[in-house]
């Protein structure tokens, strides 16, 4: 059933590039060429943007971390975990960004956003809002806003077309969501089990109720 809803939500993606590309693209990077682009709000917003840069380096340096720390015998944090996840979304987010580049960039000669295809801001920033919606749920509202206002900033400084940025976010969710659930996987086939009470437990459960019922 999720892969079903996934399959309709590629469809509406390319449905919605594709009517992007057509309509929207060019009217709205000529209006925001002319509004926004030599603005102080725009150049502001443009060194902003550009020192996103650090956040795959510092998700990269990470793991490396944690994969020091687990090869020398050592227990992770348990505040690691969601860090982890999200790093691995983010690695994995830039990996296959930059191969869609390679594959379905514009040709060159298509002005500014040549080769910009799909958006790697919106990638990465979906990839996180998606492995956080289910991981944290009372920071859901946070990252889909922080994720959608670095989608509208990239518009507005004219860093990308409209359409880069709609495959970009419907990018970045997939592979936040394929993270979660993988993680979540077992070889056996099945989420990870939970954990059974042991017999010490029970052992306490069945005194407290003799203890009520006396």
């Amino acid at each position: 059933m999720a892969f079903r809803r996934w399959l309709v939500a590629l469809i509406c993606c390319v449905a919605g590039t594709a009517a992007s590309i057509l309509y929207l693209d060019r009217p709205l990077a000529s209006f925001f060429a002319a509004h926004v682009a030599h603005t102080t709000a725009g150049y502001w917003l443009n060194n902003a943007l550009s020192s996103l840069v650090v956040i795959p380096v510092a998700a990269l340096v990470f793991l490396l971390v944690c994969v020091r720390g687990r090869t020398g015998g050592r227990q992770l944090a348990s505040w690691t975990r969601p860090v982890l996840i999200c790093a691995w979304s983010i690695t994995s987010a830039l990996a296959v960004e930059f191969a869609l580049k390679q594959l379905f960039g514009r040709l060159p000669g298509g002005g500014p956003h040549a080769g910009q295809f799909p958006s790697g801001t919106a990638t990465i920033s979906f990839a996180v809002a998606g492995t956080i919606w289910r991981i944290a749920p009372r920071m859901r509202l946070a990252a889909a806003g922080l994720a959608g206002f670095l989608c509208v900033a990239v518009v507005v400084t004219n860093g990308h077309w409209l359409s880069d940025v709609i495959a970009g976010a419907f990018l970045g969710l997939s592979i936040g969501w394929m993270t979660v659930h993988l993680h979540e996987w077992t070889p056996g086939g099945s989420q990870a089990p939970r954990r059974k009470p042991t017999n010490r437990c029970k052992d306490l459960r069945r005194k407290n109720a003799d203890a009520s019922a006396g």
